[in-house]
């Protein structure tokens, strides 16, 4: 690997390594805005200039300069802080003065660089050059083509990441704009990474626009439970509220993306589907009542019981519940049935939106491979249909609308977070949290485990899937024994072999892979194109 060094520190980088990621590697910052590191180089806004002392002719943009032995840059010098500071007035000559009503405010890097490397007196004698204001551009979508610095960071967007080509560069000089062509709309499912990745103001998302500033919001790192690829985010909350999700950065699974459907997934957290209160037999009840009743059904149920995992339940509540079922009801049958909910959204394609809209098919399928006592979807069907189940402890999963099943005949305990076929139902409705109000980790599409943190607190009585099994293990005579997610998860990791070694710590943020691939069942041809092994 070649060594180069950067005011005066050495720093090995792997080969094709531009000087702003080496930069990063020692801790040095250098501005830039066309740079993307999941595009393309442009080259054009000129920021990342750097002076040259050994291996190259200076300056030079950093953005497009390559690793190689005995190059020495400079990004500290007089002359650097000079390039600066008139790439930002020549970037700031016709930019509207609109800061205090514009949503980037707060996250923009003209602000940010202009506090470093401006705060001059405006030279322009001339009026400023009006463009585009408020364009509806898309679903998600405005454009203010006046705020835009030319970048070029939507267009590569849209050639590179969506091949749809929608936006492009028009005209020349000091009135280049970005603009959609004529008739064109943006319809594409991934609106809203253009959003996140233009520097300025010049995109904004109309779901977020005029509705908070961005120094008021806290930001917890968390996964997208939306489908089985598992895409890294950032919720962004205050008080309780959750009002937006951004992409976090992991390469391993979604470099800097998202789509649409799973940034919006967090005003289902309030929807009106959502789980509030425990039930028993269709009517309010205490936590603690209900968590007595649906011990008293499994107790005493005069026929089998059938315990079904829940595909997009968290690793920990699933190990939690097959945990109390060994320990306490040795007579129950586990069941996993594969496939989306009734209802599910079913946009699919070969870039992050997975067919699988289950977020731990993965778990699942390392759950079956260790213990192989677990049925599979069409073993559960015969024995509903032959009248071996008398009560059924669901995870999550809306099985009777999965099955086609009415449940007629079959007392339901469901433990879930939105109202389904299976909770309308059940005798017996536990308020699991969203994974967004709980600590926990899933499985992808990747076998890769990785970790959510939790951002807000659970809504109404709801608590964490696995709190709630250490309950009803509680009342059953044996709880699993986890006091926290953590200890949940070490459990697990100490029991199946494909966690062996894994904590919440050594998961970090981006994650680890499963020691070994779990075998899928091979009877059932619809789970196994859902459970990605």
């Amino acid at each position: 690997m070649p060594t180069v060094k950067i005011d005066g520190i050495e720093v090995e980088v792997p080969a094709g390594t531009n000087m702003i990621e080496a930069a990063r590697k020692v801790g040095i910052d250098i501005p830039h805005y066309c740079y993307h590191p999941h595009l393309s180089i442009a080259g054009n806004c000129r920021m990342c200039l750097v002076d040259v002392e050994a291996g190259g002719r200076g300056p030079d943009i950093a953005c497009n300069m390559m690793a190689r032995d005995g190059l020495a840059i400079r990004t500290d010098t007089p002359q650097v802080a000079t390039m600066r500071r008139a790439t930002m007035e020549f970037l700031l000559k016709n930019h509207p003065l609109d800061c205090p009503i514009c949503d980037q405010s707060g996250e923009c890097r003209l602000q940010d660089y202009y506090m470093e490397y401006g705060q001059y007196e405006s030279r322009l004698s001339d009026p400023k050059v009006t463009k585009h204001k408020r364009v509806d551009i898309g679903d998600h979508l405005v454009l203010d083509a006046e705020r835009c610095i030319a970048c070029s960071r939507c267009v590569r967007f849209g050639d590179e990441i969506t091949g749809t080509g929608e936006l492009r560069l028009f005209n020349r000089t000091d009135h280049t704009e970005i603009g959609i062509f004529p008739g064109a709309r943006i319809q594409h499912d991934y609106q809203g990474n253009l959003a996140d990745i233009c520097p300025v103001g010049a995109i904004t998302n109309k779901d977020f626009r005029f509705t908070k500033r961005v120094w008021y919001l806290k930001e917890t790192d968390a996964v997208c439970t939306e489908c089985a690829t598992g895409c890294n985010v950032r919720v962004c909350h205050q008080q309780g509220q959750v009002f937006r999700l951004l992409p976090r950065r992991n390469d391993a699974v979604n470099k800097s993306w998202m789509c649409d459907h799973g940034r919006q997934a967090f005003e289902a957290i309030t929807g009106l589907d959502r789980l509030l209160r425990a039930r028993v037999q269709g009517q309010p009840a205490d936590l603690d009542d209900a968590v007595a009743a649906a011990a008293t059904l499994l107790r005493e149920a005069g026929g089998g019981v059938a315990v079904v995992l829940g595909h997009s339940a968290s690793n920990e509540a699933n190990w939690a519940l097959l945990k109390l079922t060994r320990d306490n009801l040795p007579n129950a049958t586990v069941y996993a049935v594969a496939g989306n909910d009734p209802g599910a959204w079913d946009r699919s394609d070969d870039f992050l939106m997975d067919a699988d809209k289950n977020a731990n098919s993965a778990g699942i399928a390392a759950l079956m491979a260790h213990d192989p006592a677990i049925r599979d979807r069409s073993d559960l069907v015969q024995a509903l249909a032959d009248g071996d189940v008398d009560v059924m402890l669901v995870l999550g999963d809306d099985v009777l609308g999965r099955l086609g099943a009415d449940g007629a005949g079959v007392r339901v305990i469901h433990v879930g977070s939105f109202r389904c076929t299976t909770s309308d139902a059940a005798t017996v409705v536990l308020p699991a949290a969203h994974p967004y109000e709980q600590d926990a980790t899933w499985t992808n599409r990747d076998r890769r485990v990785q970790r959510g943190r939790r951002a807000i607190h659970p809504a109404g009585d709801s608590e964490p899937a696995w709190a709630l099994m250490e309950r009803l293990g509680a009342a059953l005579g044996k709880a699993p024994g986890a006091t926290s997610a953590a200890a949940a998860f070490k459990s697990l990791a100490s029991s199946v072999e494909s966690f062996s070694g894994m904590t919440y710590q050594s998961l970090g943020n981006g994650g680890a892979v499963l020691a070994s691939p779990p075998s899928p069942p091979t009877d059932d041809e619809d789970a196994l194109e859902t459970i990605h092994a």
